[in-house]
């Protein structure tokens, strides 16, 4: 009797909003936060179509990043869509370890393990890696989806630990509270833009985004 095979997928960037995925993408699922060791997220993954940067990963054995991992029925032709900049790329579990030892996700990693046949963790990794320009900015509202995901976890240091290990974060990044250009923007809160960037100066990377629009 052969078994249903499972698909999960390492959210490290916007889909760390249950906000914004399960109102623009139908990603209903329990956040289940995890470190990724030997990948790096960086500001380099070039949106062709919607003219902005967003972010990507690439592997680095020595890097580690954080993230949630995300029950997935499949990998649908509506998720490739939305992520039409990115390949599904598998993931080795033992990669993986639980977030300051959440029950839920050890639970679901050892589940994972014990049968690495049933199951597929994929992560999305960027087809075209370049810094960020005036043309193709990281935008604000995209940051803010990302980190009020972070927030969102309440755990310790989570979206501290969201900056401190990304990079390149020294060129065009804007400012677009004001006018919105992230077409898959989370609700955030006067309250969380300022807990946000606050978090933004203490990691010492506010200096770089400019605080007047294109």
């Amino acid at each position: 009797m052969s078994t249903k095979q499972k698909h999960y997928l390492v959210g490290y960037g916007s889909l760390l909003s249950h906000d914004s995925r399960s109102r623009y993408s139908n990603i209903f699922c329990p956040n289940m936060p995890i470190v990724l060791e030997g990948w790096r997220r960086e500001w380099l993954a070039r949106g062709l179509a919607d003219l902005q940067t967003g972010l990507g990963v690439s592997q680095i054995e020595s890097a580690q990043l954080n993230a949630v991992l995300l029950p997935i029925e499949q990998i649908s032709a509506e998720l490739r869509t939305r992520e039409q900049d990115y390949q599904f790329v598998e993931v080795d579990p033992v990669n993986i370890q639980a977030a300051q030892e959440s029950a839920l996700t050890q639970t679901e990693l050892n589940n994972i393990r014990a049968n690495p046949d049933n199951n597929k963790i994929w992560i999305c990794a960027n087809l075209h890696k370049e810094q960020a320009d005036i043309h193709y900015p990281i935008n604000q509202t995209y940051l803010d989806t990302c980190l009020v995901g972070c927030l969102d976890l309440a755990i310790d240091d989570f979206a501290a630990d969201f900056i401190q290990h990304t990079h390149f974060w020294q060129h065009g990044w804007v400012n677009d509270r004001n006018n919105a250009r992230y077409a898959r923007a989370a609700n955030v809160t006067l309250q969380q833009q300022k807990q946000i960037d606050k978090l933004l100066e203490q990691q010492q990377v506010l200096q770089y985004r400019q605080d007047t629009d294109r």
